[in-house]
């Protein structure tokens, strides 16, 4: 769909449809002109004929044929009403006077020129001067003053100008008010473009006009609604998180202390008995070995097991340790095939112990998807803390389908979920150089503990 600008669109119609109006005035003005002109050459012809006539019959006796000393003295008071002028000859063609009635002062920038070729050189009445009784004695001739008609016709044309220019003048007289109402339409939008990056704390302020007003406020509740429930929910997924974690935490412990020993005691056992087996049953041997390997293999399970429910040496040791350590150990395990590289910087230590275990459980997660389903052979991993927000950006080369965008999968929906509880942001993009960057930036004071009063504002 097309943006547009009210404003400008307001004022640029108007402007257009005012100049439209301007021109089409002025052809009507200048058709009217001719086309009266035209129509008014005939009439005005015989009245003038007729004029002429009776001053020579007055001025001269019959059967002369001499016009000198005509004045056309007659037609002084047509004259004030017509612009046209008057061509007297004798029969012997020679001009015995000439007149021109109407203003003769034209102005510059609508030449008489263009009127003679607006109306037309045809435009005119020749007729012959008689006398009694019923001697021809010359030929008038009658053709537009066109200097005059020019004249008027540029004065009804200046007049159409006044009136374009008044309407253009209230047209910005318009604009400058709805310019100023609409003005905090910017404020809207920029409220508007805050909220979509994030910030739900953009409040509107108060507008003049009653309809933007009424818009504000509801911008402003609901604005006020998103963020308490955007607060709510992020809430919800820290005691999720803690719960989570938590649980995690004991169901290593529990693992570790009892299946552990367990698994030791069944180590011990399985020697004895082999031992024993050696000296007096030796076809037992074999089983004592048996239950000796999977006691073993059941405690490399079990450590496995421990290292996915809680990264070991992450409290004792820290982010910056645990992550060198897991670089350390996808690279082993790739056998050269993909190379992980780690890059930290800033303090860590201060973190919380929530948002240490968050970052390490991205990290593994985007190390497994971009090694497992992209086939990735360069994974770069960069911390960065510093600011008052931590930074983790995990950049890879694997070939990732339009669809591997992690969008729908378990692993980036719990990163999700991680990411939102910490009240951050994560962005997974394709880079341009090929594979897959994810980055989450979330506080460095995030993570911290829910205290009993958030805990009981939590909806169960």
């Amino acid at each position: 769909m097309k943006r547009v600008d009210l404003k400008r669109i307001l004022l640029t119609r108007i402007t257009l449809f005012a100049l439209a109006l301007f021109v089409c005035a002025i052809a009507v003005t200048l058709k009217q002109t001719r086309d009266r002109l035209r129509a008014d050459i005939p009439r005005t012809g015989g009245t003038m004929k007729q004029l002429i006539e009776s001053e020579i019959s007055r001025a001269t006796p019959p059967f002369v044929r001499d016009l000198h000393g005509i004045e056309l003295s007659g037609l002084e008071g047509i004259g004030r009403l017509v612009h046209f002028c008057a061509e007297v000859t004798d029969i012997y063609t020679r001009p015995v006077v000439q007149r021109c009635f109407g203003d003769a002062v034209a102005p510059v920038w609508l030449p008489a020129s263009l009127m003679r070729r607006l109306v037309g050189e045809d435009a005119r009445y020749t007729g012959p001067v008689g006398k009694y009784p019923g001697i021809k004695v010359g030929e008038l001739q009658v053709t537009p003053n066109f200097d005059s008609v020019a004249q008027a016709a540029g004065t009804d044309i200046r007049n159409l100008l006044l009136i374009t220019a008044g309407v253009l003048l209230l047209n910005v007289l318009v604009y400058l008010p709805v310019r100023r109402v609409l003005g905090p339409a910017d404020d809207i939008l920029r409220g508007l473009g805050r909220m979509e990056s994030g910030d739900l704390s953009v409040r509107l302020p108060s507008f003049e006009l009653i309809e933007l007003q009424r818009i504000g406020e509801v911008f402003n509740h609901l604005a006020g609604q998103l963020a308490r429930t955007m607060d709510e929910q992020r809430r919800l997924a820290r005691r999720l998180l803690d719960v989570r974690e938590e649980e995690r935490r004991r169901l290593a412990r529990e693992l570790h202390d009892e299946l552990g020993q367990c698994l030791t005691s069944i180590q011990a056992e399985a020697a004895y008995v082999r031992e024993l087996a050696d000296g007096r049953l030796p076809e037992l041997t074999p089983s004592a070995e048996a239950i000796s390997r999977i006691a073993a293999h059941m405690m490399e399970v079990l450590q496995l097991i421990l290292r996915e429910l809680r990264p070991v040496g992450l409290e004792a040791f820290g982010l910056a340790a645990t992550l060198e350590q897991l670089i350390d150990s996808r690279n082993r395990s790739s056998h050269g095939r993909c190379r992980h590289t780690l890059q930290i910087r800033g303090d860590l230590t201060a973190l919380a112990d929530n948002l240490n275990v968050s970052l390490y459980r991205i990290v593994q997660e985007s190390l497994t998807n971009a090694q497992k389903h992209a086939g990735a052979s360069a994974i770069a991993v960069a911390l960065h803390c510093d600011g008052g927000e931590v930074r983790l950006v995990v950049d890879d080369d694997g070939r990732h389908a339009a669809e591997a965008t992690f969008e729908g999968g378990l692993g980036v929906l719990g990163m999700r979920e991680r990411v939102l509880a910490l009240g951050g942001r994560l962005t997974l993009a394709p880079r341009p150089e090929g594979g897959l960057r994810v980055e989450v930036v979330v506080p460095a004071d995030a993570g911290r503990p829910m205290s009993d009063a958030d805990c009981a504002e939590v909806p169960t």
